[in-house]
């Protein structure tokens, strides 16, 4: 029992170690990593886009930000469903075996990046994951961003942007989802009701209740956490 103890002790303390870490130091690392086998920068930003769903400008924010590698995964965008199907051994260590989410999601992404170092291309990479993956990929993609709250003065309601185009990601301009809110659940929709950003672009949104912005104690400008899945 002992010996448990002092072994799980042991994985924590070097969890604590790589999360701690700077995102800036390992995005170069594994930047190095590919370019030594004669790979590309811009093949590890794609890697993370269809892992982590950053995309070009979100990479570049978590660099400027100085974020540790473990705030990076948090704030993951879009975490790919498909990454379910990245398996094998990484630097030792059985990749589906690994309990700790965090630790699991920074292997996946170190398992891509060695397999692009070792000359696959990323069609094969991608592809190998993405095969038979159809709408369940979609059906499960988990949405993770920051919103501000935006209250309507003369409505009373409250909505809050959500940060893609659903006809580009859904195919239909209106999908029902399940939110939660700073971890408060809500059953709603995404639609498009007119409102439109700073350069008039089409923005989607979906509602966030009174009863819930009481409880939250926030309200116009606002920023909260949300997370969102799609349902039927």
């Amino acid at each position: 029992m002992l010996i448990a103890i002092l072994i799980l002790e042991v994985i924590r303390v070097d969890n604590e170690k790589v999360f701690s870490m700077k995102f800036t130091k390992v995005y170069e690392l594994l930047v190095k990593k590919a370019e030594r086998k004669e790979q590309t920068k811009d093949e590890v930003d794609q890697l993370i886009t269809w892992l982590c769903g950053y995309d070009e400008a979100g990479i570049k924010r978590q660099l400027a930000s100085d974020v540790t590698y473990k705030t990076f995964f948090d704030e993951s965008q879009s975490w790919n469903p498909a990454s379910r199907k990245i398996t094998g051994k990484i630097c030792g260590v059985q990749i589906e075996n690994i309990e700790d989410t965090t630790m699991w999601r920074i292997r996946c992404l170190d398992k891509l990046v060695d397999e692009l170092a070792k000359g696959k291309s990323l069609e094969k990479i991608i592809g190998s994951r993405e095969t038979d993956a159809g709408d369940h990929k979609v059906q499960n993609k988990e949405y993770v961003f920051s919103a501000v709250i935006h209250e309507n003065p003369e409505g009373g309601g409250a909505y809050i942007i959500f940060p893609w185009d659903i006809r580009k990601e859904f195919g239909k301009g209106r999908i029902k989802v399940h939110a939660e809110f700073d971890g408060i659940p809500y059953d709603g929709s995404i639609v498009n009701m007119g409102v439109k950003d700073e350069e008039g672009r089409i923005c989607y949104i979906i509602g966030v209740l009174k009863s819930i912005r009481q409880k939250l104690g926030k309200g116009d400008g606002d920023q909260i956490q949300v997370r969102i899945t799609r349902r039927e």
